[in-house]
């Protein structure tokens, strides 16, 4: 398993996600519900995707029965 893929794979899903609430809810009129979900993405000012470098943290996946296998 590439746990970068993953890692990746996750951050591309939360964007899709975040994306699609927040137009959904300003296209039904619901401002600050999709003001509320743009600030999930955007962290003090900073859309993640407008920087050349920003960190995301990411848990250990108790899913993965052999997790520490895959990060070594």
């Amino acid at each position: 398993m590439d746990l970068q893929f993953e890692r990746q794979t996750s951050i591309d899903n939360m964007i899709d996600s975040l994306y699609e609430a927040m137009t959904s809810n300003g296209l039904n009129g619901n401002i600050p519900e999709a003001a509320s979900v743009y600030e999930e993405w955007v962290v003090d000012g900073v859309d993640p995707q407008e920087v050349e470098k920003y960190e995301f943290t990411f848990l250990k996946n108790f899913t993965l029965p052999n997790y520490e296998e895959f990060i070594s």
